[in-house]
């Protein structure tokens, strides 16, 4: 089982539930729950299945948006549903009623209402969910079911709007862990450096930077999002928008940091695929450069949350200064001896690599104060 499940883990770069989304798979289940009760007790209707379908809807399209960004989809839900509820019981299911529908949908939500286009997906998907409960309950009158869709989409936005998404709490779980991954993965290329190396080696490193690249850095964006602008309906985190404003500024210079950290571990990994089964030689100097920019990742990351001075960052970028000199030292010599055919392969890579280091860490230091040249 622990193989199995380890296994699972390398394929789909599976990673922990934040607390964020386990409260927007909570509230889910409540939004469902209520929208049912509330839908039994107005309309009589035995099985409403739509209020809880409904509800589910507006309460996932709105769990990290703006009231009005919310309401804007959670009317784009209404509409999709009501119109398929208008035409459910008149047009059968086949492969051109579901293309047509599907697109006159979504042109009215995109083409002719102007919502946004995540608000106007929402329009064929309600209008496809719709139509399929909708062929199989015909015992309601049609009334009745369109009530049923508008008392659960007006649970699913209380319940979004009741019980809020903090975009403070998700921010800081997702960008601790965004900056810890890519930290762990210049750390481990560091390790494993100090050894001879083979393709084994960076396949494992070029998998945990793409999950940092893809699924961590989509993760943080979806919590960081507009953080400031909906901080301002959401009574948690009105306090907060300094801080999230921090990490709204920040998370585009990490999201090019993860590029860089998954173009080294690549670049590492092209070059032990190309040499065959012949193990790669150690690289000391470089695996201390990478070891030095690893910290003090975990150095900058930690300042965002308390736990790391401005001392510490400057003793950091001295350390990956001071370690950057004998790799361009090493650098300089393979470039020399790069007419061996045999060692340039060892030059590209050094050089490649420390290229994609500099970039990283010249994009890691601070800005100038304004006004500064």
């Amino acid at each position: 089982m622990r193989r199995a499940w380890r296994a699972f883990v390398d394929r789909t770069g599976w990673t922990p539930p934040t607390r964020g989304e386990i409260a927007t798979v909570l509230k889910a289940a409540l939004a469902a729950s209520l929208a049912w009760a509330l839908a039994r007790l107005v309309t009589g209707t035995p099985e409403p299945v739509l209020a809880p379908l409904t509800a589910l809807i507006c309460v996932r399209v709105s769990a990290h948006a703006s009231v009005r960004i919310a309401i804007q989809r959670s009317a784009a839900v209404v509409l999709g549903v009501l119109l398929a509820l208008a035409i459910g019981d008149a047009v059968g299911l086949n492969w051109l009623t579901v293309g047509l529908l599907t697109g006159a949908s979504l042109a009215v939500a995109l083409l002719i209402l102007r919502l946004p286009r995540q608000a106007a997906n929402q329009m064929p998907v309600s209008v496809l969910v719709v139509l399929a409960a909708v062929a199989t309950q015909h015992s309601s009158d049609g009334w009745e079911r369109a009530l049923n869709a508008v008392l659960g989409a007006a649970v699913g936005a209380t319940v979004s709007l009741a019980l809020p998404a903090s975009r403070v709490a998700s921010a800081r779980e997702t960008f601790d862990r965004l900056g810890t991954a890519l930290a762990d993965a210049l750390k481990a290329m560091a390790t494993g450096l100090r050894e001879p190396w083979t393709a084994k080696e960076t396949a494992e490193w070029r998998r945990r930077a793409r999950v940092a690249r893809n699924r961590l850095v989509a993760d943080a964006k979806d919590a960081v999002g507009n953080g400031r602008e909906a901080a301002q309906w959401n009574i948690r985190d009105r306090r907060h928008v300094a801080e999230l404003g921090r990490y709204e500024d920040a998370l585009p210079r990490l999201e090019r940091t993860a590029i860089g950290v998954a173009s080294i571990a690549r670049g590492l990994d092209d070059d032990a695929h190309a040499s065959g089964d012949q193990p790669l030689p150690p690289m000391a100097a470089m695996s201390a450069l990478l070891e030095a920019v690893g910290d003090l990742l975990q150095v900058l990351v930690d300042g965002f949350f308390g736990r790391a001075t401005e001392t510490d960052a400057q003793v950091g970028f001295e350390k990956v200064r001071l370690r950057r000199e004998p790799c361009a030292e090493a650098a300089s010599r393979r470039a020399r001896a790069a007419p061996d055919e045999t060692r340039v392969l060892e030059w590209m890579t050094y050089t490649a690599v420390l290229v994609q280091i500099d970039r990283l860490v010249d994009d890691l230091r601070p800005p100038p104060p304004a006004g500064a040249i």
